[in-house]
């Protein structure tokens, strides 16, 4: 069972990495890896803010709140490793976005220029009309503005966005929300958008919903309604789902939208350009040497040191690297000069790992122990000590992608990766190979009574 497992895990590392991806092309092993700027470049996008529809006027401040909405949402999309800067000052300040390895910039600029401002309303009137409606004026049609229904051609609804709840008005808005994400809609095929709200939201929605059961429930964001489904019944959970048959990609990106939060003003996009590595290829090279010869040291090393388990030590450190690099293809992570750092540092956990392993073994054979009792007897008793060791590491990787942005999440994200495959590499591939090998080794501790002299 553990050899199938073995091999099942590095043919699924081979056909991530290696299988030709659409929009990819070439015969190197990192074709289906993503890299950043610092390796491959990518692509600069410049934004003008719009302060004609800002409420404050303050330019240093409302720069920084967009530079961090568009970080996070950038993030939420698994651009981490992109680059969101402020050049400029005073009114000629410009929001500066430099993605690494991006292919569709069209994609980037859905996020990244886009307000998403999210809210429910009420429907006053609808009706088909190619031309937008003329507005309805007098008491009833107070706050109200005629929206065009995404996917349904020439249908405009008539909304308004104070909900009348008895004796109150209220707004329910995308500030509410405490989390969205794509999930698969079951019912209705396709993808949708779960949502969830925060506790004044989660009151204010159940006290909406229990108006409009049997009822329509739009919901808009910015000048469109993106769907207005009927409800069923008052919803008490505080949760939501916006459907609408959605593709996976469609779905990820009003998730992203909705969850980041939304831009305080418009982006205009003033020039988009193609930059080339922002490291020269001299460095990239000299680091890449680098880093290979550093692994055919430790591996030479562990063959001269341990001998037939060294073999099996190398064999599992070139077992994890491909399994890193599949990962990565896999989760479509990009991979920078902080992320191969990450990288190297997995050779030597899985290095410790195995080493810590070997010494149990080489112990429980001075105690005159077979060697296949022996490998038994010293997985057993390395395993806690490797499980701890590598969780402390783990969870200061969490910490560094929880607190951390672009670079810190993308080098926390390598390093997860590997430790888990170091885990998996040490206690399942290592042991694995040793106990096929066990037929094959000599207990060089055995007395010469147990050697059979």
């Amino acid at each position: 069972m553990r050899v199938l497992i073995v091999i099942a895990v590095i043919a699924l590392s081979f056909i991530f990495l290696f299988y030709p991806e659409k929009g990819r092309t070439g015969s190197s092993i990192f074709k289906n890896i993503k890299l950043g700027l610092d390796i491959k470049g990518g692509t600069r996008l410049d934004y003008r803010m719009d302060l004609t529809s800002a409420l404050n006027p303050d330019v240093n401040t409302l720069a920084e709140d967009v530079r961090t909405v568009i970080r996070r949402r950038l993030d939420t999309a698994g651009y981490t490793e992109a680059v969101v800067g402020k050049v400029g000052s005073g009114l000629k300040t410009r929001i500066r976005v430099e993605i690494p390895g991006i292919t569709d910039p069209s994609a980037a600029e859905r996020l990244i220029g886009k307000k998403a401002r999210l809210y429910f309303g009420e429907i006053v009137d609808q009706t088909e009309s190619v031309e937008k409606p003329t507005p309805k004026y007098g008491f009833k049609y107070e706050g109200t503005k005629w929206l065009k229904v995404k996917n349904k051609e020439n249908t405009w609804y008539l909304i308004k966005e104070d909900i009348r709840i008895g004796s109150r008005s209220v707004k329910l808005g995308g500030e509410h929300i405490t989390d969205a994400r794509p999930s698969v809609d079951t019912q209705r095929g396709g993808y949708k958008v779960d949502l969830k709200f925060d506790s004044t939201g989660r009151k204010i929605f159940a006290d909406i919903t229990k108006k409009f059961v049997n009822k329509q429930l739009p919901i808009m964001l910015d000048q469109e309604v993106i769907v207005a489904p009927v409800v069923q019944e008052a919803i008490l959970t505080g949760s939501a789902e916006i459907t609408g048959k959605f593709s996976y990609a469609d779905a990820r990106e009003l998730a992203t939208l909705i969850k980041s939060g939304n831009l305080p003003v418009n982006l205009i996009k003033v020039e988009e350009r193609t930059m080339g590595p922002t490291l020269g290829k001299d460095i990239i090279n000299r680091s890449l040497k680098a880093g290979i010869a550093g692994l055919v040291l430790v591996l030479i090393y562990m063959i001269l040191y341990y001998k037939s388990m060294g073999v099996v030590a190398d064999i599992a450190l070139l077992y994890n690297a491909f399994l890193l690099f599949g990962a990565l293809a896999f989760f479509r992570s990009i991979l920078t000069l902080p992320g191969i750092a990450g990288i190297i540092l997995t050779i030597g956990t899985t290095v410790d790992g195995n080493i810590i392993i070997f010494e149990r073994i080489k112990e429980e054979m001075r105690a005159g122990k077979t060697v296949k009792a022996s490998i038994r007897s010293g997985f057993s008793k390395a395993t806690v000590t490797i499980v701890d060791a590598n969780l402390t590491t783990i969870l200061a990787a969490f910490v560094l992608y929880y607190f951390g942005t672009g670079p810190i999440k993308g080098f926390a994200i390598t390093l997860t990766i590997g430790v888990i495959g170091a885990m998996f590499t040490s206690l399942v591939v290592s042991r694995t190979l040793l106990e096929a090998l066990s037929p094959f080794m000599r207990n060089k501790y055995a007395t010469a009574e147990e050697k059979g002299i």
